[in-house]
């Protein structure tokens, strides 16, 4: 399974939660506030699933790009996705590794070559990031980090296209604490994200980073309205802000919510745990009538989640249930939209020796098909989605390759 990118990460959100306190079993003794914590900064750490279906056969071609090697020459650990430039040049971030152990933001040319663009981990720097990178057209790279900085909260850095890098912003706690997914830039300049701990309630927020370098929280999440926003937010046409959080809302299952551009915050749907799902950890897609799409980690028919359409008038349709076999299972990547089709990864199921999870696609018909199984030997465990250049997808995954570090891979749909 990922077992790499729980315990990285459940030493991030604790020191003193052992490995064990991380598995269902001894989860279960915990509160259920520590546990939905624990699950909402780890996802849904899964024993093997008795299945027994076969793979489905390959439905791309699936090509490793990069093995990381951990360790200080290289990075390990990503749980982001990867940013492309003009060129076909890849950018991501990974949890670990690097000259401090921090985690490296690093880049990939088209032949496979790695450069690290900076170790993340020295004195009042920010480490483990845990989002895709922002790539301006000036050639500057803007991130986050989940823990570091003057507060140890995380942080918002830069790293300008002459190789310069700053912390522009460390996170105080009223601020937000654990900071993960894509920074969205507004057409004035300003970044928007979320903090899934912190903020003025605890239960995380979603801030502003104007463009003269003010952080503002545009929501404090209280828990009724939701809990624990997950993996950033993403923007319409009129500015408006969508995103998700892991738990909380009306039946504390995790909502879909919308702030306007005047701030104004509304809880779209609150999920139930049942046949609509629940938890939710992956962002959303959103096309160009205004539709949602996303998936959630539990529930769905079999309870091994769902993929949904949620409509601006707030009625959700379920698309796809997950059965755990070879179709996979616990979605928990960002949702990828092309078209009238829906991609994104699993964490389970899938291969049936190895139940790492894999790729896949669902139309809005509903039809769905695994694109790739992910297997110890080709990159397992947690991936953070997908992004498109072309007609290719590139991602990466938290655990497997040659190393055992996870890989980078590109997926060319046939």
């Amino acid at each position: 399974m990922y077992s790499e990118h729980t315990l990285f990460r459940g030493a991030l959100l604790c020191a003193t939660l052992s490995v064990a306190a991380l598995t269902p079993a001894v989860g279960a003794s915990m509160s259920r506030a520590d546990w939905q914590r624990v699950q909402a900064a780890t996802g849904r750490q899964v024993s093997a699933l008795p299945h027994g279906f076969a793979a489905a056969r390959p439905a791309a071609t699936y090509t490793i790009l990069h093995n990381f090697a951990g360790g200080t020459a290289d990075g390990g650990g990503s749980t982001a996705e990867v940013t492309l430039d003009n060129s076909g040049n890849i950018y991501g971030t990974t949890g670990n590794g690097g000259t401090y152990g921090g985690g490296v933001l690093f880049t990939l040319a088209s032949d496979g070559t790695e450069t690290l663009l900076h170790s993340f981990g020295g004195a009042g720097d920010g480490t483990s990031p845990d989002g895709a990178v922002t790539l301006l057209a000036s050639g500057d790279i803007y991130g986050t980090t989940q823990d570091g900085g003057s507060g140890d909260n995380g942080t918002l850095f830069e790293l300008t296209a002459k190789g310069k890098y700053k912390v522009l912003h460390s996170f105080a706690t009223s601020e937000g604490s654990f900071i993960r997914g894509r920074l969205v830039q507004d057409k004035a300049g300003d970044f928007f994200g979320t903090a899934l701990f912190g903020g003025p309630s605890g239960n995380g927020s979603v801030f502003e980073y104007s463009a003269a370098g003010t952080l503002t929280v545009v929501h404090g999440f209280n828990g009724t309205d939701g809990q624990y926003p997950e993996h950033g937010v993403i923007s319409d046409k009129a500015g408006d802000l969508f995103g998700v959080t892991a738990f909380g809302g009306a039946n504390g299952e995790g909502a879909v919510y919308e702030i306007s551009k005047k701030g104004k915050f509304k809880t779209l749907y609150s999920f139930t745990g049942g046949a609509d799902g629940g938890f939710l950890y992956g962002g959303l897609a959103i096309d160009s009538s205004g539709n949602l799409y996303g998936n959630t980690v539990n529930g769905g028919i079999n309870n091994e989640g769902t993929v949904f359409e949620l409509s601006p008038a707030g009625k959700l349709t379920t698309l796809y249930s997950f059965k755990g076999g070879a179709d996979g299972a616990n979605p928990e990547g960002d949702v990828l939209l092309v078209g009238k089709t829906i991609y994104s990864t699993t964490t389970s199921g899938a291969d049936p020796t190895c139940q790492c999870g894999g790729i896949y696609e669902v139309k809005s018909s509903g039809k769905a098909k695994t694109l790739q199984a992910f297997t110890d030997a080709e990159g397992d465990g947690y991936s953070a989605g997908l992004t498109r250049g072309g007609s290719t997808f590139y991602g990466t995954t938290a655990g497997g390759g040659a190393n055992g570090y996870g890989v980078v891979f590109s997926l060319t749909r046939k």
